[in-house]
């Protein structure tokens, strides 16, 4: 009888506490909600974090190809010297092996593409021996998408200005031209330091405010831009 007492004590408390343990397992509908919500801050922190990451190694691939594209042309640049008409010499400095090949596409080798796709070529450009007012260059074309209003556009714009400032004894000077002809296209450059002279806007002078200032001001212009590098002979 004690035995039976025990056994139906426990089957009554069993039987009680079932529906109490069925509640305590389960999850209402504002705890998952909750749960959900959590889920995605924590997402798109995730999401946002990655995007920040993938930017900045870019911006720093992106500073390494274009500081190995300098350093040939500048290594390179005197032999350019004697060419009598506009020539490009990205196919010369791709055979040369200067060039990175991540940045060459099989289709062409008059043009090469940085990390974020952007086109590059490099042209040599002989004096204008009529007017005399254009003297032996090296150019480097890089165009710019400054038709799309976007940080992205900005931090490339930025980061290509500032590459430049880095090779500011060896630059004759660079322009950032935009619009190209349009109601709204615009021009800003700056000189290298052997070549600035007083009137003239130095690349040492150069910050960060007014570059910003400068890329800002030539965003969404209708066709887009380049920023010009140029090498005097």
């Amino acid at each position: 009888m004690k035995f039976y007492q025990s056994g139906l004590s426990f089957f009554r408390k069993t039987a009680l506490d079932e529906p109490l343990y069925k509640l305590s397992a389960g999850r209402s509908m504002v705890e998952m909600l909750g749960v959900l919500a959590i889920i995605g801050v924590l997402s798109v922190g995730a999401i946002a974090g990655y995007s920040k990451a993938m930017s900045k190694y870019k911006l720093n691939k992106q500073t390494e190809q274009l500081n190995t594209v300098i350093n040939a042309i500048a290594r390179h640049v005197e032999s350019f010297y004697n060419l009598t008409v506009t020539t490009n010499i990205t196919p010369y400095l791709i055979k040369l092996g200067e060039i990175p090949t991540e940045m060459i596409k099989e289709s062409t080798t008059s043009t090469i593409y940085d990390v974020f796709g952007t086109s590059i070529q490099i042209f040599h450009q002989p004096q204008n021996t009529t007017s005399n007012t254009i003297p032996n260059v090296t150019s480097m074309f890089y165009s710019i998408p400054l038709n799309t209003i976007s940080q992205n556009s900005l931090d490339i714009c930025l980061s290509v200005l500032n590459i430049a400032k880095e090779h500011q004894e060896d630059l004759y000077y660079i322009y950032l031209s935009s619009g190209y002809g349009s109601d709204d296209s615009r021009m800003s450059n700056w000189y290298g330091n052997n070549y600035c002279t007083s009137g003239l806007t130095c690349l040492k002078d150069m910050d960060i405010e007014n570059m910003t200032e400068t890329c800002l001001e030539h965003q969404g212009n209708k066709k887009g831009g380049a920023i010009v590098l140029l090498w005097r002979h």
